[in-house]
């Protein structure tokens, strides 16, 4: 049987894995929060997350979920 941190790390895997699946664009804005926009013309409110930024948050997302699920599969 798998002790707690070990259950604990698969959820957390799993969780941040969903997350990067569900909301990529939600993970690339808290990233770079704070930062100066590069972009400053356009339409108000026109805040589009680049399709390559959603697509490399959504395999990190598929890796956590593969590590996750390998990790579980070795310590159940």
């Amino acid at each position: 049987m798998a002790d707690v941190r070990t259950l604990l790390a698969v959820a957390l895997g799993a969780l941040l894995g969903v997350l990067c699946l569900v909301a990529p664009e939600a993970i690339v804005r808290a990233q770079t929060a704070g930062r100066r926009p590069d972009g400053r013309g356009g339409e108000y409110g026109a805040d589009a997350v680049a399709t390559r930024w959603r697509r490399l948050v959504q395999v990190v997302g598929v890796g956590c979920l593969l590590v996750a699920a390998y990790v579980a599969s070795t310590a159940l």
